[in-house]
């Protein structure tokens, strides 16, 4: 990686999240109206044009009572900080995180692994351990939502975090999924063990592939960072290594690619079982 693509990538990691950012994007800016968790400021849309979905972002800001006005293209490009709005663009508070033990469903921590509880039994978390580059951020928060995850944990440093560029790349999925950052990972991993997740590292060494993992208790897949992959503090407290199966010849898959796929794996495997009468929160073996 360049050093410039790494500067570009620091100044993007999440930090300044607290002052109202510029939005852009049809579908970041829709949503971002429609699920109403973001402070609005005002909305611009450009110009003359008149296709259905710069409409549904004109009825999105109506419905909301957003102060909404006219640019020309050029003048969206600067209140975007990049051409690739698509014709809006949305001034707003920061998107809310919330605590981790809300997103990971938890009552007071105590509960043991495997207990059979109905909460969360059957559910998934995504924790992204590094992932710096805020498409790839957003490109997983998207197969988080798709996929049927609970919500995404990442840390306060060395990472992404919920930023224009990474909600473009989201295409609106930041503004519906609960989002954990934490302060420790390794430390935040703990919790959510003693709280009755399975810990599961998406490794290209890991020693099962998805189809040798049960699934049919609560599990937390971590998705290590570009080039880097899982931490080693991370790695040790995961209690399974998984691995996507690739062609021996070229095995890489880029991070949100291999997370993507290693979602869908999930699924489709908590989906037989319970077709076929599985589950019960037993511990992935």
């Amino acid at each position: 990686m360049s050093p410039k693509r790494v500067r570009t990538l620091a100044r993007e990691r999440g930090r300044g999240e607290e002052r109202p950012r510029s939005l852009y994007g049809l579908r970041p800016v829709r949503d971002a109206l429609r699920a109403g968790r973001r402070t609005i400021e005002e909305v611009w849309v450009l110009s003359g044009r008149g296709d259905p979905a710069l409409a549904e972002v004109v009825e999105a800001a109506e419905r909301a009572g957003a102060p909404l006005s006219r640019a020309d293209r050029g003048r969206l490009t600067k209140l975007a900080g990049s051409p690739d709005h698509q014709g809006a663009v949305l001034r707003a508070g920061p998107l809310p995180l919330l605590p981790l033990e809300t997103v990971a469903g938890e009552s007071p921590p105590g509960g043991n692994r495997g207990d059979g509880r109905t909460d969360v039994s059957t559910q998934t978390l995504l924790v992204l351990d590094g992932i710096v580059d805020p498409r790839n951020f957003g490109a997983l928060c998207r197969s988080a939502l798709a996929l049927g995850c609970r919500g995404v944990v990442f840390p306060k440093d060395r990472s992404a975090g919920p930023t224009p560029a990474a909600a473009k790349a989201a295409a609106g999925a930041l503004e519906f999924l609960p989002l954990a950052r934490v302060t420790n990972l390794a430390r935040a991993l703990e919790s959510l063990k003693e709280w009755g997740w399975w810990i599961v590292g998406l490794a290209e060494e890991g020693e099962q592939s998805p189809g040798e993992i049960r699934f049919d208790a609560p599990a937390a897949l971590v998705v290590g960072g570009e080039g880097s992959g899982l931490r080693r503090l991370v790695r040790e407290r995961c209690d399974h290594l998984m691995r996507i199966e690739t062609n021996p010849d070229f095995p890489t898959l880029n991070a949100s690619v291999a997370g993507a796929v290693a979602l869908y794996e999930i699924q489709r495997k908590r989906r037989a079982g319970i077709e076929g009468g599985g589950g019960g929160g037993e511990e992935p073996s």
